[in-house]
């Protein structure tokens, strides 16, 4: 599981290995780097601990930007060799630090956070099925995540199920390239003619990956 570092996650059963999120690291050295954006000029920026740190951090997303298309054995076997000495060198660089650094600061906040993450933060080196954070799960929420401003709140704990259910089923059918209400119209309808009980692989082609799909559901071609 990728997540930030709420600790409740950590507290989860030993089966579920937690793995860190750097893009959470990032955002607190950014903070810390834009409040110092008002008194300092564009080159001493450029040698404060925050910018420096956002640099290297900057790297290992753009071994993740060159190695996005490869297999997960070559994205393990291209981390090990550009990722890992970065990452190294980042958690030696900002150990260094530990000590001396103001801790009520943003700067502070930033290195001590990323210092506590630090064994979570590593993991995604060791397995190249892993990511370097779950951005694309929180892109995937954010329309949620607004729109409960306006339904607030499920009235029954099935309610709640039945929503999570269905938006699951709408941002996948989206991140296949369907049109979710068309699909969703779709997939009820054969639902009813199935009757109560319907066969697993009567279920399987309507999934929204399944090759069985009308072209009329999609609004991209299928990769």
């Amino acid at each position: 599981m990728t997540c930030d570092g709420y600790q409740a996650y950590h507290g989860l059963n030993d089966s579920i290995i937690v793995t860190g999120f750097f893009t959470h690291a990032r955002r607190r050295f950014d903070a810390a780097l834009t409040a110092l954006k008002k008194d300092f000029t564009k080159e001493q920026l450029k040698e404060t601990v925050a910018y420096q740190a956002m640099t290297r951090i900057g790297i290992l997303y753009k071994v993740e930007e060159l190695i996005k298309d490869k297999t997960a054995e070559e994205r393990y076997q291209e981390r090990q060799k550009q990722s890992r000495p970065v990452v190294d060198a980042l958690f030696e660089w900002l150990h260094s630090m530990e000590d001396s650094v103001d801790r009520s600061s943003l700067i502070g906040d930033a290195i001590l956070y990323t210092l506590n993450q630090e064994n979570y933060l590593r993991r995604y080196l060791d397995d190249g099925h892993l990511s370097i954070d779950n951005n694309s799960a929180e892109r995937a929420i954010k329309n949620f995540a607004v729109g409960r401003r306006n339904w607030l709140f499920a009235k029954s704990i099935r309610g709640a199920d039945a929503s999570a259910v269905v938006y699951s089923i709408a941002e996948t059918a989206l991140l296949n390239g369907l049109k979710p209400y068309v699909y969703l119209s779709y997939v009820l309808d054969e639902l009813r003619k199935m009757g109560p009980f319907p066969k697993p692989d009567d279920l399987n082609r309507l999934l929204p990956w399944s090759d069985e799909l009308l072209e009329e559901f999609r609004t991209k071609k299928k990769k």
